[in-house]
């Protein structure tokens, strides 16, 4: 929840923005598992089974380099240094050297994806699946980009088709079932993660997709049988503890919650979905520090993810940085228009913000007008008439105070009128009397004192007395004498 700051406000409610936890339950489908970052650990010729977790690649994966072992090293530390263009360009290198080493490939295309070239990144996906069939991180990443085109369902009948062709891939029944959960086929998904499970008991992700379907059917207890038995195989693979938080929130342990995400977000520091979960319950218990440091994480990793920078909007909301926050909202808005509620979070951040260099009166009443879009999309929220009736106050206040300010500036330009006419007429007075006048006051300082009147003739001269002090005035020499003689 995010403080109102709002002073013309005074006894309003904290405005509480869409899209932190809300926005979470949402993404419950989106984020079963995660996209696999560029791996260091996958140049070593076989990777400990610790290394492989963190990366999110299988302990099986033929990850093994040989001719392109230099340029996947170039790749990796051209992608750390972020050159992400010079980084995709020497893992293509790498896997066109070696076409067995399918995480060169595959990364290749996470990169393409960042760059938004996502026709290059499905192509390379694609690639990697006819090469190695079996590698899971190629068919969950072309799920993921499917579904974020809004095309989950070719994604799932791409990979139906390849398992007709290899019916035992562990990988593919894992796409298809990650696939099937995006567009809420519940039973499918169900199916095709039973079926991987018949394959490898063992398989952890199809484990964290039959968790899902447990949790979207309401059955979190058996969702978190499921997950917990997972943790037990690999305690250190960053999409269970993700799917746990959202199993938690599902059973009403917020606080459990939290720490699923947080543990997640720490197992890795590139999974956006985990950084988009544990920065969205921060922002909602208002630390928005903390939540902005995970989210701008989440939007470096996932640059198309719009629930990842409407969350951030609302952490640098509550931070009180009106720019970063408007652009945030506004970038969302562009990858996902359908997305309703950050118009609804643009209203409240104009309804209590101050935007520089915009007037009070226009930025209240664009608040108004995102209100406006916000139902007009189909967004409903409860609070949503009182805040309009807080809006129209404002407003209304603005108003009352412009016209009063515009009544003061008018009486005080009359005022300036008045006066400026009035010395204006006193100098035309002056001017036609021929000379300038002097104030009586500066002609009596100016006149000289009246000289005094001469003493009559033979008139003997007149004693200045002295003034009384108090000691008797010392006598002069010709007093002194005079005493003498006597």
């Amino acid at each position: 929840m995010t403080p109102s700051r709002a002073p013309t406000l005074r006894g309003a409610p904290p405005r509480r923005p869409r899209g932190a936890l809300a926005a979470l339950l949402a993404l419950a489908l989106a984020c079963a598992g995660a996209q696999r970052p560029a791996a260091p650990a996958a140049v070593e010729p076989a990777p400990s089974a610790e290394a492989a977790a963190i990366t999110g690649l299988p302990t099986d994966a033929p990850v093994t380099l040989t001719a392109g072992k230099d340029a996947f090293r170039r790749g990796v530390e051209l992608e750390a240094a972020g050159d992400l263009a010079g980084a995709a360009a020497a893992f293509e290198q790498a896997f066109q050297a070696d076409p067995a080493a399918a995480v060169a490939g595959a990364n290749a295309g996470l990169l393409r994806e960042r760059l938004g070239d996502d026709a290059a990144a499905r192509a390379l996906y694609l690639r990697v699946l006819d090469r190695t069939f079996n590698f899971f991180p190629a068919a969950q990443d072309l799920v993921r980009l499917d579904a974020r085109r809004g095309h989950a369902a070719e994604a799932e009948a791409e990979l139906s088709a390849r398992l007709a062709q290899h019916p035992d891939s562990v990988a593919l029944h894992n796409g298809v079932a990650e696939a099937a959960l995006i567009q809420g086929k519940l039973d499918l998904a169900e199916g095709a993660a039973r079926r991987a499970l018949k394959v490898d008991e063992k398989n952890v992700p199809a484990m964290v997709t039959l968790a899902t379907v447990y949790a979207r059917k309401k059955k979190f207890e058996l969702a978190k049988m499921v997950l917990d038995n997972a943790r037990q195989l690999d305690d250190r693979d960053a999409t269970v503890w993700n799917r746990l938080g959202f199993v938690q929130l599902g059973l009403g342990d917020r606080l459990a919650a939290l720490e699923c995400f947080r543990t997640a977000a720490g197992l890795r520091p590139d999974y956006p979905e985990a950084h988009v979960n544990y920065g969205g319950l921060l922002a909602d218990a208002e630390d928005f520090a903390g939540a902005v440091k995970e989210l701008e994480l989440a939007v470096k990793y996932g640059p198309a993810n719009a629930v990842a920078w409407m969350n951030l909007g609302n952490a640098y909301r509550g931070l009180k940085e009106f720019e970063k926050a408007e652009d945030a909202y506004r970038r969302a808005l562009s990858l996902d228009p359908k997305l309703v509620d950050v118009h609804y979070d643009l209203a409240v951040l104009y309804l209590d913000g101050d935007k520089p260099g915009t007037p009070a009166l226009a930025r209240l009443e664009a608040a108004v007008g995102f209100f406006d879009a916000y139902e007009k999309a189909g967004g409903k929220d409860p609070r949503l008439p009182a805040y309009r009736k807080d809006a129209d106050r404002a407003i209304d206040r603005e108003k009352k105070r412009l016209a009063r300010e515009e009544k003061d500036r008018l009486r005080k330009e009359a005022e300036a009128k008045k006066k400026a006419e009035e010395e204006q007429k006193a100098e035309a007075a002056a001017a036609a009397g021929g000379g300038e006048t002097v104030p009586a006051a500066a002609e009596d300082k100016a006149a000289p004192a009246p000289a005094p009147a001469p003493a009559p003739e033979g008139a003997p001269p007149k004693k200045q007395a002295h003034k009384k002090q108090g000691k008797r005035a010392a006598p002069t020499a010709t007093e002194g004498a005079e005493r003498g003689d006597k």
